[in-house]
């Protein structure tokens, strides 16, 4: 077993089959505070560094069975000890012996007799190096997985744009071929059945062409603190009522109850009007999209102290507990196809919603169980944020 003393200076591998030679440079070493480690030949000195990862080795040459130029040869042709600072301790005063050394990789050499300042010195300085190799190699593999990580985002990003330029499609598409349809029938002849499904889809597709254009321009200012907060205090009843009102069509096309149960009696926080409707209208869409007919959605809030708790409920499919995380990201990969278009689905709708209740110094977060629904709980402050400045990162954008 190595022989070690605790130190925060460093620890030291002394090999050297003389014992008189081991003990000197031992108590040099742990008078100045640094860790020892003692090995008597070459095959011992490779278990300890395998073990016990030395900072430092200071290698007798001369050694039976293997000398210490071929332990030094051995270590730096490894890719794991490649870094490992040796200095060879040396009785050869011959300078091609010395140029020896080096070319074998050690990183200095010591002459005996030993010299306690010299040998001292070329530790110090040697443990000097290997901290900065260390924390080159650090800054290295952290650039590398940046670098890897940039690549997959930005193939991911690329991904994900498709998806948003599909999307935006889709409801302009669906726009114009409800325009060509009433132009290409006559309108006194259309049941008003059939001319109020037409106009509620051309309505409901504007509305969602609207809401995507709106999501993607204001997340990046939101981001970027470019968009100031008109706030003023905003009775939460009707913010609701008014979002569920142009969701009832919707909600009887699709046989969904859609509910608002917020009490007109609740305080009225201090919130930017506009944004916090905005996140309602999100939610709803969010809700309505993921639940199928017969199902619920169901906008509560409860007074929480200096605090109100807004709520969205809905009995829909529900989220993957591994993407519940990160639903509230922006461009997160999922792990498949589905989980990519769960994630983009609902992503660039809560991202916004996130941001939104981030710069009022709220909080927003999620329970979800796959095949049972989701709720999507918001607390905001009842006096508004004490520093309005949108885009702030919030703690809570969590799934709890």
């Amino acid at each position: 077993m190595p022989d070690v003393q605790a130190s925060e200076t460093g620890s030291v591998l002394v090999v050297d089959d003389d014992q008189r030679n081991v003990r000197l440079m031992e108590s040099i070493l742990r008078s100045s505070g640094y860790q020892v480690l003692k090995a008597y030949n070459g095959e011992d000195a490779l278990q300890f560094v395998e073990n016990d990862s030395p900072d430092l080795l200071l290698l007798d040459v001369m050694m039976p069975k293997m000398s210490g130029f071929e332990l030094c040869q051995r270590l730096k042709g490894r890719y794991q000890t490649r870094l490992l600072p040796i200095i060879m301790v040396t009785a050869l005063n011959a300078l091609e012996d010395k140029v020896q050394a080096l070319e074998f990789g050690a990183d200095d050499f010591l002459s005996k007799p030993i010299n306690k300042v010299e040998l001292l010195a070329k530790v110090r300085s040697v443990l000097r190096v290997k901290g900065l190799q260390d924390e080159l190699e650090r800054k290295k593999s952290e650039i590398e997985a940046a670098n890897l990580e940039l690549v997959r985002m930005q193939g991911f990003k690329e991904s994900m744009m498709q998806m948003v330029v599909h999307d935006l499609k889709n409801p302009l598409a669906s726009i114009m071929g409800n325009i060509q349809l009433i132009q290409m029938q006559n309108v006194e002849m259309m049941s008003p059945a059939r001319l109020g499904e037409l106009l509620l889809r051309t309505q409901e597709s504007a509305r969602q062409l609207m809401r995507m254009i709106l999501n993607i321009l204001q997340i990046g200012k939101l981001e970027e603190r470019k968009m100031p907060l008109r706030l003023e205090p905003v009775p939460l009843h009707k913010v609701v009522q008014e979002n569920v009102d142009e969701m009832m069509g919707l909600s009887a096309r699709d046989g969904i109850l859609l509910e608002n149960r917020v009490s007109p009696d609740l305080p009225a926080p201090r919130v930017d009007r506009e944004l916090v409707s905005r996140v309602v209208a999100n939610l709803l869409n969010n809700a309505f999209k993921h639940t199928p007919s017969g199902g619920q959605v169901i906008v509560d809030a409860q007074r929480d102290g200096a605090r109100i708790t807004l709520t969205v409920s809905d009995t829909g499919e529900g989220i993957p507990e591994e993407l519940q995380p990160r639903i509230f990201e922006k461009f997160v990969a999922g792990d498949s196809e589905a989980g990519r278009r769960m994630l983009y689905d609902s992503g660039l709708g809560l991202t916004f919603c996130r941001l939104v209740v981030d710069c009022h110094g709220g909080r927003i977060w999620l329970r979800s169980k796959p095949g049972e629904g989701t709720t999507v709980f918001i607390s905001l402050l009842l006096e508004g944020p004490a520093d309005a400045k949108p885009g702030l990162p919030s703690a809570g954008a969590t799934a709890a």
